[in-house]
């Protein structure tokens, strides 16, 4: 039996790779935390087949050291590396980019301990597929089983059903799950995209509700948001979160014209039980409008590009909510991240405009918008030199930056600050004043450009 070694501190990545090692690949799993905990198992047990690790484990460059000791101690041990596009410099080393493909993960390890891929691809996909908790927080009834997952062994689990197909059951039980600790139910694959169709319909049903109360529907548009966003950074776009998509964004687009009280759909928004990523996509949609009725702008599209924009620009920190709050380079550099969420955050903006590109109902020019939503050109890092910006671009930045510093006083309280004063000083030049007095313009405030809540 082949010997691996997984050192991965993403619980989540970790339990894919590691179930699908044991099941589909028949190996002995060893976990480990660091290099240090690997290099003193590898001096008492030298005959390791196959290391997987990501590329750093905090501040210790884990693959580096790990590359060193089996140099240097001419071990026949392979290492793949997750979050690693260098070039390989010798012959036992796979680097694999992408560091959530755990398919690529257990395909690169068949290769290496000699399994035959015809085999593992008859077994690509797990018997039984994570869906988190909070999915079935605006479902009353299923349309398959659903299981829990209790651990037996460090590499074994037993599925036992806590739902049955057709059973119903209200948000309160479900919230006594979550309440527990317990992150995810588990779908048996064969029943998993029926249950994706079924899921984004009555989402989708949910939304379109028609005369629902704006608070409530906001709520539901918040759950649906978080559900869409992390399906589509994990698995890209498909029919459901299409739709899913378009039905969120098109309602942002109506309640914002059916409440021309911006103030009052800014309160409703950021006072509701929604996450942030979703809070400031509404928010920013809603200002960024506000602000482009007030400049009069002739484009017909500009709306649509602006809800698509404040939809996706955050998309690929979606389960890094915490790394969105970071809005320039020295907020970066102060927040002593390692490698691979320093080059997350610095890389997002380009990242998520490809994404967009690639959804069949995305408006032309979405995407550009959202590669300069910090204010570099190229999408990558941040620049407050946006005066040859497009104007649409300009306008996002402005309504992106004012919504970052309102949650923020709602989050931290204390003494409001004059945001436009700092919005002009921090992005020079007539261009934007002018973009930045509309603004003003939009606030109606009565007296030191102070943030409403």
């Amino acid at each position: 039996m082949a010997q691996v070694i997984l050192i991965e501190n993403n619980k989540t990545l970790n339990d894919l790779i590691s179930v699908n090692l044991t099941t589909y690949l028949g190996v002995d799993l060893i976990q480990r935390k660091n290099a240090q905990e690997t290099v003193s198992l590898l001096a008492i047990l030298p005959n390791v087949d196959l290391i997987i690790t990501t590329q750093k484990v905090d501040d210790e460059p884990t693959a580096e050291i790990l590359t060193h000791y089996i140099t240097a101690n001419k071990l026949e041990t392979s290492l793949i590396v997750l979050g690693s596009d260098q070039k390989v410099k010798n012959d036992f080393t796979i680097n694999m980019a992408n560091p959530k493909d755990w398919e690529q993960v257990i395909h690169g390890a068949a290769k290496v301990l000699g399994i035959n891929q015809n085999v593992l691809a008859k077994k690509a996909v797990p018997d039984y597929i994570a869906v988190p908790v909070r999915y079935f927080l605006n479902l009353e009834n299923v349309n398959c089983d659903v299981f829990i997952r209790i651990k037996k062994s460090p590499t074994e689990y037993q599925f036992v059903k806590r739902i049955h197909n057709g059973d119903t059951f209200s948000k309160e039980s479900i919230k006594r799950y979550l309440d527990q600790g317990l992150e995810n139910f588990h779908i048996a694959k064969e029943s998993y995209k029926n249950f994706s169709i079924f899921l984004s319909n009555r989402l989708v049903d949910k939304i379109d509700t028609p005369d629902m109360e704006l608070t409530k529907k906001i709520q539901i548009m918040g759950e649906s948001y978080d559900i869409a966003i992390r399906e589509i950074s994990k698995l890209g776009f498909n029919s459901e979160t299409i739709q899913l998509t378009e039905a969120i964004i098109q309602n942002m687009v109506k309640n914002f014209e059916k409440n021309p009280e911006m103030s009052n759909l800014l309160h409703k928004v950021i006072n509701s039980q929604t996450g942030l990523l979703y809070q400031r996509c509404h928010m920013t949609s809603v200002v960024a409008s506000e602000m482009i009725k007030n400049l009069k702008l002739e484009d017909p599209k500009a709306f649509d590009k602006i809800a698509y924009a404040s939809f996706f620009h955050d998309i690929m920190l979606a389960d890094r909510e915490d790394l969105s709050k970071i809005n320039s380079f020295d907020e970066l550099e102060k927040a002593n991240l390692n490698e691979q969420d320093w080059d997350m955050v610095f890389n997002h903006a380009m990242e998520a405009s490809v994404l967009i590109r690639k959804h069949p109902e995305a408006p032309i020019g979405a995407d550009e918008i959202i590669k300069h939503h910090h204010g570099a050109s190229n999408g990558k890092g941040f620049s407050n030199s946006i005066e040859k910006l497009p104007d649409l671009s300009k306008i996002f930045i402005i309504a992106h930056h004012f919504v970052l510093e309102l949650i923020r006083f709602k989050e931290l309280g204390g003494e409001p600050k004059p945001v436009t004063e700092e919005l002009y000083k921090r992005y020079p030049g007539p261009d934007v004043a002018i973009i930045i007095k509309a603004l003003e313009r939009t606030l109606k405030r009565k007296q030191n450009n102070e943030p409403k809540i």
